[in-house]
């Protein structure tokens, strides 16, 4: 009776508006914040409010919780993407997850050779018909963001047509480039395209560093060329930086020049030794570094004008942080709700060849969305892998005794690369 009900309701919220076209559920969320002009919409919020908070509390979290974080382009998607899910799937989609966030790598080729890359096998590129389906069922599948990236995606002659599709579907949509070929011709296209934003790797503040990481001399000017294309043209830039022994010392140097290039948001990573990286033990943060980092995060995130997306600290946000401070208030109840690690559960990774994997650093594949459906794969009770992951009491080492077990869970990849075994524990600085 509970699913039916829930069901019903979140298909109400995801109605859009005959008018401005904006679905329920974000009128109401931001009704808190701004008014809206739109007559037909105001008559939804009162009954709208009233409903939306028991099933925040059902989901015990609060709507002030949302309405605050808004603002966010990226949080309306997938709050959309949520309420889609639980239409179609009831409290499944609650319990399990729906992959409100897709990494998409839409090819293999790359015109890098970087020393930390995760994807180092080559598989031959679907045909842009096999993209669409697979991007439709995504959607149905209850998917809100995609991030298409490689590989370098770019190097696709149909990427343009497969970005403006995806938009065209619905999905917030996003591109990750090493930024070389954003010369001036592709930068008019993704702005006419309305791309949600562009996300752009920088691994050192200085030329020799980035250079060194991305295996190439010269990147480094390039890239620098193409975030300041796309600043100044008026796209959502982004930039990630992914930390290890060779650049952790230019953290602050880093900060500083992004800022200068007025980047909207600032992705963080630190070294998870995947793919090519495998070779690089010695590049790996030690618990302390990494610590250090986080708390150093928190700090530029409070003093400075760009968001700062600390990953994977944030699905440590509950046991890393004191409730007065930054990230614990922004983020906070939220991790409480998707607890923490996402693989398997709210997030997942598409190959160039369709293959789907638990997250982009887990090689465990899961099944071919070219053969099966999403819901197929994803809902499969016989598939150990997904029943694995998706089960923190099988957690061993200090994340199966932490007390913050049930809302982090720790990087399952961290700790399938650094011990094989993705039960153990990922080497967190968090001591119970």
């Amino acid at each position: 009776m509970i699913d039916r009900f829930l069901k019903a309701l979140a298909k109400w919220y995801n109605k859009k508006c005959s008018t401005c076209n904006t679905s329920h559920i974000e009128v109401i969320i931001k009704s808190n914040n701004e008014k809206t002009s739109c007559l037909e919409c105001r008559n939804q919020i009162i009954f709208g409010k009233i409903l939306l908070k028991k099933i925040m509390f059902f989901m015990k979290m609060n709507i002030d919780d949302i309405s605050n974080l808004s603002s966010d382009n990226k949080v309306m998607p997938l709050i959309n993407s949520l309420f889609r899910g639980i239409g179609k799937y009831g409290l499944k989609a609650i319990k399990i997850g729906t992959p409100l966030y897709v990494v998409f790598d839409i090819t293999a080729k790359c015109n890098l050779k970087c020393i930390h890359c995760y994807s180092t096998t080559y598989h031959e590129e679907l045909k842009l018909n096999d993209v669409y389906h697979i991007i439709d069922n995504l959607y149905e599948g209850g998917a809100g963001m995609i991030d298409f990236g490689g590989g370098e995606p770019l190097l696709r002659d149909d990427i343009f047509d497969i970005l403006s599709y995806s938009k065209s579907v619905g999905l917030y949509t996003s591109i990750s480039t090493n930024g070389i070929l954003l010369d001036e011709d592709c930068i008019k296209r993704l702005k006419t395209l309305k791309i949600d934003h562009v996300c752009i790797s920088l691994d050192g503040a200085k030329p020799e560093t980035h250079d060194y990481i991305r295996n190439k001399n010269g990147t480094y000017e390039k890239t620098i060329n193409g975030i300041k294309k796309c600043a100044n043209a008026g796209i959502n830039t982004q930039v990630s930086t992914v930390f290890m022994n060779s650049n952790i010392d230019q953290l602050e140097d880093l900060f500083n020049l992004l800022n200068l290039l007025k980047i909207d948001g600032w992705y963080v990573y630190d070294f998870i030794p995947a793919g090519r990286g495998n070779e690089l033990k010695n590049e790996i943060l030690n618990s302390i570094q990494r610590q250090q980092l986080f708390e150093r995060l928190q700090n530029f995130a409070a003093s400075g004008n760009m968001s700062i997306n600390p990953y994977p600290y944030s699905i440590t946000i509950n046991s890393a942080c004191g409730k007065d401070t930054y990230f614990y208030k922004k983020y906070g109840r939220l991790t409480e709700f998707f607890k923490g690690c996402l693989t398997a559960r709210w997030t997942c990774h598409v190959s160039s060849n369709g293959d789907i994997h638990p997250c982009y650093l887990l090689p465990h594949k899961l099944g071919n969305l070219k053969q099966q459906t999403f819901q197929d794969i994803w809902f499969n009770k016989s598939n150990i892998v997904l029943k694995e992951l998706r089960d923190r009491k099988q957690l061993k080492g200090d994340c199966g005794m932490c007390r913050y077990r049930d809302v982090c869970g720790g990087c399952r990849a961290r700790a399938f690369y650094s011990t094989g075994d993705y039960f153990e524990s990922d080497n967190c600085w968090i001591k119970n």
